[in-house]
């Protein structure tokens, strides 16, 4: 019994689907037809991928992103490229932005995609991004001003440090018959050993971040690509495929409900339903 009953559903699909074969072949084959021909009126799509390594250090690479895609790099790249093309700054901007696509993997490298109609623009555009972000990482003249003051103290205090040390060191070797003094000098030498490797460590960086990041944060360069980014073959494919299996589900959908008309039960919850949405019934 149960393999007859399994054998009319599958007869009532096979038959649906033969009475209604014209919509679901041509149907999809005209929407796959037009994507191909939206697709090849729209110009191709290039995609140039670089990969930089951005310390923690003066921004994170999640900052990193938030700076590439405002209007303090934007608008740099716009001017250096002559991007505007008589349009105004806030639309070229807006335009720009979507060209640009940033993302920090799980090894924490920073990928820097960029869109563009030709390869050569895509790869300008790269650049002139990583550019235009690196010139932001140099301090400006508030924060210069307190990292120098800052660099100065810590040279001037490394000096006096290391005079202190030495004349720790020359009245420790004179008082090697005097415990005490040793101790209180072991005590100062190890304060005295701290503070001269943090001016130690300020005079090294601070001169670093006054320079700001440079290029060889780029573990790869922005790519020239050969291919475009958008196989328009695969978009007309993809859109038959949709096509087909959205009429698909609108014929099995329309089948049932013919079938459920035939119920009285089923008739009268359409004919609420028909009135409901405010048609007749």
């Amino acid at each position: 019994m149960y393999e007859e009953e399994d054998e009319v559903s599958l007869l009532d699909i096979l038959v649906v689907v033969a009475e209604n074969l014209k919509v679901l072949l041509l149907g999809p084959l005209a929407i796959g037809l037009l994507a191909l021909a939206i697709s090849y009126a729209q110009p191709h799509s290039f995609l140039s991928t670089s990969i930089l390594s951005p310390p923690a250090s003066p921004q994170t690479p999640a900052q990193a992103i938030a700076v590439m895609v405002s209007p303090l790099v934007l608008d740099r790249v716009i001017e250096s490229l002559k991007l505007s093309e008589g349009r105004s700054l806030q639309i070229a901007r807006a335009g720009l932005a979507k060209q640009i696509m940033a993302a920090v993997g799980k090894d924490g490298l920073l990928r820097l995609d960029v869109t563009a109609n030709t390869p050569v623009a895509a790869q300008a555009i790269a650049n002139a991004v990583i550019d235009s972000w690196l010139v932001t990482t140099v301090p400006q003249a508030r924060e210069r001003a307190e990292l120098e003051a800052r660099l100065a103290y810590a040279k001037v205090a490394l000096a006096a440090v290391r005079t202190l040390m030495d004349r720790l060191m020359s009245e420790s070797t004179a008082n090697l018959n005097k415990p005490l003094t040793r101790g209180e000098a072991g005590i100062s030498m190890v304060a005295l050993g701290e503070l001269q490797a943090r001016y130690f460590s300020e005079v090294l960086t601070i001169p670093r971040t006054l320079q700001g990041l440079a290029r060889d944060v780029i573990v790869q360069p922005p790519t020239l690509p050969t291919e475009p980014a958008t196989k328009r073959g695969l978009t007309a494919l993809l859109a038959a495929f949709a096509a087909g299996f959205s009429l698909l589900l609108w014929v099995f959908a329309r089948q049932a409900w013919r079938r459920a008309a035939q119920d009285s039960k089923s008739a009268e919850k359409q004919a609420r339903l028909r009135r409901s949405l405010g048609f007749n019934s």
